[in-house]
């Protein structure tokens, strides 16, 4: 079995930040929709959103801005 097919991609500087900012959009766009949902889904959307920026906020903190 191929073990370099086990290893994570490498990603640069510019793609991390990407990464980040798709997070935080996402997050943003979930918070957006969970208005037009019921109680129930809402927090669904909320705890996806919640992850999405926590996530977001790890990958930031860890980017050394030039």
């Amino acid at each position: 079995m191929d073990d370099t097919a086990r290893q994570p991609p490498e990603f640069t500087h510019e793609d991390w930040r990407r990464i980040r900012d798709a997070l935080r959009y996402l997050g943003r766009d979930l918070h957006r929709r969970s208005y037009a949902v019921d109680a129930q889904r809402r927090e669904l959307l909320w705890a996806e959103m919640d992850a999405c920026l926590l996530l977001a906020e790890r990958i930031g903190n860890s980017l050394h801005e030039p």
